[in-house]
């Protein structure tokens, strides 16, 4: 038998608080459907996290039944922690992954129904669970190996496992538990990349999710090294029960994202900002996302950046300066300058700076005593 496997696509998230991102993830799932109907398959897997919240717009809804009706192959699904909270279908007769098993021919795979047939190969699906994690696993899966006499044994997974890379602390079990259950293969959601090893398949979410996932590049301002690592790959997989063995159809997210770097040991404004605005034209591109971070160390610690590293063309641009003091000129900051410095990158006129930074210098003693109207009217008074 060959499966897909697909997870997490957290549909009806606005993401970045963007319209534009809720449509990219509605699309991302289109195309992942899509391109399963033309493998012929005989069983669509999703794991988990298909909505992002557990009242999902009736639209999407409508979105996701007319997709998953026009497979040509049964859609088995589980509940992920953003699906649905446990309490919905244990005391309120269902959630919305229950509507949409009673109006299509979708499988819910759950706690009251955790096993499906095909054939000689028995689905096991556990949704997300949230305390115990072992043992309400290791039981759910024993109850339903005993019941089942199917050739083939398959779980289907919504936690995070310790995956190279990930703090033990983290993961919610271990790979080593799950694999000592007597499943044939097992199919995973939760983590949003990609990640497969022997009988054990976790395609992660076919969109970016965070910058962390990415095309990462970063550039060392005091030696101009620049070092680019690729983006974590997006898809869903094929997974064949005979051989075991995945494949991991690799397909293209909505729009690029990227995560630009800087750092140095001395960050000098006139120097270091136009290498930096001339380096980000090159991700100055329609509709992409971009992150730029610059670390390293500043005269007077963090100062804001964010208006002098605008980009037009991106859907979205996020800057986040890392800034932190010299150490060796800590004790020697004159405190007048260095309050004047931050109100004029916010825009206040260098003289006007000045005064105010003079004034709550001066009167630093007894600020906290005043009323804030007391402090506005002084205010005022000095720029007058």
């Amino acid at each position: 038998m060959k499966i897909a496997l697909s997870a997490d696509f957290h549909l009806d998230m606005r993401q970045f608080n963007s319209q534009q991102r809720w449509i990219d993830f509605l699309k991302a799932f289109t195309k992942v459907t899509g391109e399963v109907e033309k493998r012929s398959v005989e069983a669509y897997v999703m794991a988990g996290d298909i909505f992002h919240k557990y009242r999902p717009h009736p639209g999407i809804i409508r979105r996701f039944l007319k997709e998953i009706n026009n497979l040509s192959c049964p859609a088995i699904l589980i509940r992920g922690n953003h699906d649905s909270p446990q309490l919905f279908f244990e005391k309120f007769g269902g959630d919305t992954l229950h509507l949409i098993g009673d109006v299509s021919s979708t499988v819910y795979l759950n706690k009251k129904n955790s096993t499906h047939e095909i054939g000689d190969t028995c689905f096991i699906g556990v949704g997300y669970v949230g305390f115990n994690i072992a043992d309400e696993i290791e039981n759910a899966v024993r109850e339903a190996t005993c019941a089942s006499t199917a050739e083939t044994k398959i779980g289907i997974f919504h936690q995070l496992l310790d995956y190279p890379g990930v703090p033990e602390i983290n993961a919610d079990l271990s790979r080593f538990l799950l694999k000592n259950l007597g499943l044939d293969i097992i199919l995973m959601g939760h983590y949003h990349t990609a990640y497969q090893e022997e009988n054990l398949f976790n395609p992660g979410s076919p969109e970016y999710w965070a910058f962390d996932q990415a095309e990462q590049t970063s550039l060392n301002l005091d030696t101009g090294e620049e070092t680019v690592r690729p983006p974590k790959r997006r898809g869903f997989y094929l997974v064949d029960t005979e051989s075991h063995k995945g494949e991991f159809v690799e397909l293209e997210p909505e729009r690029p994202m990227f995560c630009v770097t800087y750092t140095t040991e001395s960050f000098n404004e006139g120097t270091h900002l136009p290498r930096i605005k001339e380096h980000l034209e090159k991700f100055n591109i329609e509709g992409a996302m971009v992150k730029t971070i610059i670390f390293g160390r500043h005269r007077l610690g963090r100062v804001g950046l964010s208006k002098n590293l605008h980009l037009e063309n991106p859907l979205i641009h996020n800057t986040a300066v890392m800034l932190t003091p010299l150490r060796e000129q800590t004790e020697e900051i004159d405190s007048i300058t260095a309050q004047a410095e931050y109100l004029i990158e916010r825009g206040i006129e260098k003289d006007e700076a000045r005064k105010l930074a003079e004034w709550l210098e001066h009167n630093r003693d007894k600020l906290s005593s005043l009323r804030s109207q007391e402090i506005v009217d002084a205010l005022r008074e000095v720029l007058s």
